[in-house]
């Protein structure tokens, strides 16, 4: 089952290069799915060419006929526009940037009825050239990376069922299934205070980092999402075919997908290449110098 229109609903168009050098090729798109008819989903990507900084955004809308809508739009244009305003480390940036972005949110449905209980998760990543890199989440979108042909979910679902699944009370195989795997404990725009997990990721050449919606984890499993990245070369072709896997499974909820493909190392030195530098290296001491003679 796919939609009428095969390809996704929005896709990346992301602007030039702001790294030196080896910049990460990174692409996006999102989906209504089969069964919604509006797209909740949101994301984005925030250049910052004077600290050499990507911070990379997927939002999951909650609630109403418009609200989940306006909710994760809000929330990637103002964590996006926050934290390139904000000073200081990178943590408390994107930390900052999430709390403004909870309390436009909730100001915005507080003004408007129509907008009442509205929400969003959301998952950052932010890239640098040369400090570290770190995530931030609140829900249950989450990041993955892909390095070595294996898959590690980053993030931790703030969800009921995944805090079940923690705590041993509901086995992993029935999690997918259970009619209580669409109650998310947090989320920005629902209270006043909102607790944000932020943590370092260690990055390597040739990683792969993937931000999504529920909309993919919860249709295809992990292994599934894993081998449909290594299929292809292109993360803009990976991110189209996560997203029809999606929707081939059910399509039941909006999926949006964001892949970051770190630069690969440089090749390795050929045998022939190292040969004729040993040669250059030893020529040069055996060689005699002319008052020798």
């Amino acid at each position: 089952m796919t939609n009428d229109d095969a390809s996704p609903d929005e896709q990346s168009e992301f602007p030039p290069p702001v790294w030196s050098r080896g910049e990460p090729n990174i692409a996006g798109a999102t989906d209504r799915g089969v069964v919604r008819k509006i797209n909740q989903d949101a994301f984005g990507r925030i250049d910052d060419p004077e600290r050499s900084e990507i911070l990379l955004i997927v939002a999951d809308g909650l609630g109403g006929h418009r609200g989940g809508e306006v909710a994760s739009r809000m929330a990637v244009d103002r964590i996006g526009a926050d934290f390139l305003a904000a000073a200081g480390e990178a943590p408390t940036r994107l930390s900052l940037a999430i709390r403004h972005a909870n309390d436009a949110i909730l100001a915005e449905s507080r003004k408007d009825h129509t907008l009442d209980g509205m929400g969003t998760t959301v998952v950052c990543l932010l890239l640098t050239e040369e400090g570290e890199t770190w995530v931030a989440h609140v829900g249950d979108s989450r990041l993955y990376l892909l390095r070595g042909g294996g898959i590690d979910q980053l993030t931790e679902d703030h969800s009921l069922v995944a805090t079940l699944v923690r705590e041993g009370v509901l086995a992993p195989e029935d999690a997918r299934d259970d009619p209580r795997k669409n109650q998310i404990l947090r989320a920005l725009g629902v209270r006043e205070d909102v607790e944000i997990d932020i943590a370092p990721v260690e990055t390597r050449p040739g990683d792969q980092f993937l931000l999504c919606s529920d909309g993919l984890h919860g249709m295809i499993d992990d292994d599934a999402i894993a081998a449909l990245v290594r299929s292809v070369a292109r993360p803009e072709t990976a991110v189209e075919k996560l997203i029809e896997a999606a929707n081939e499974a059910g399509g039941t909820d909006n999926v949006t997908c964001l892949l970051a493909a770190m630069p690969e190392p440089p090749p390795a030195e050929g045998l022939r290449e190292k040969a004729m530098r040993l040669f250059e290296s030893t020529r040069s001491v055996f060689t005699p110098r002319a008052d020798d003679d």
